[in-house]
């Protein structure tokens, strides 16, 4: 199911099925995120495509990797980078965004973490990654840095253009301690009703 069709979905079921539809929506997100923070330690450790450092890491192409998202397994493509050593010789380095991607409490954890400082970059400070050997403050502002993107592409339809028709706040709850509020406004097309989110505000309750 697209994103659009999650939309729609969204004005033809009850509240009590909004929040499942809003996690199918968020979950084809999420792998994006993955690979977005994934490729960003990359280009830090490497530097960029077009103007590798002089570091001794380089890129040495891709392979398939799998991480746990409630409960369902996402497919992503994993970037390698090797290190070079003193001796010619070289080793894989794994990636720490992606050893705290396999850790399904820990992704839960920072995906909330990120929408929440993604919303209000006061936030940054709670995300908190406890992979050993992961370098906190990095990780943390890479993850926020994709949150951020995240709630502006959510957030960055024009939509002052459009009549609507009636508006539904609905909250879901993301964890523990999270609940996100959504917005949902209804447009009257011919004899359809369609749905679109307009925006995501997580915050403690």
């Amino acid at each position: 199911m697209n994103e659009v069709s999650h939309l729609e979905s969204l004005g033809q079921v009850s509240a009590s099925e909004t929040g499942q539809i809003f996690r199918d929506f968020l979950r084809g997100h999420v792998r994006e995120m993955i690979c977005e923070v994934m490729a960003a330690e990359v280009t830090e450790l490497c530097g960029p495509k077009h103007d590798p450092s002089s570091s001794d890491h380089y890129r040495a192409g891709s392979s398939s990797g799998r991480v746990l998202y409630e409960g369902q397994r996402e497919e992503v493509v994993r970037p390698r980078v090797r290190q070079k050593s003193c001796d010619g010789s070289s080793h894989e380095v794994e990636l720490s965004t992606y050893r705290v991607a396999k850790d399904p409490q820990q992704l839960q954890e920072q995906i909330v973490q990120a929408i929440v400082s993604g919303v209000s970059a006061r936030g940054v400070e709670q995300i908190k990654p406890n992979s050993p050997g992961v370098k906190k403050s990095n990780v943390s502002r890479l993850w926020q840095e994709a949150g951020s993107k995240f709630i502006e592409r959510l957030r960055g339809k024009d939509l002052s253009t459009i009549t609507w028709c009636a508006l539904m706040l609905d909250g879901i709850r993301l964890s523990k301690d999270q609940t996100a509020v959504v917005a949902l406004g209804s447009i009257a097309r011919v004899a359809s009703m369609s749905w679109t989110l307009h925006s995501v505000v997580a915050k403690t309750w």
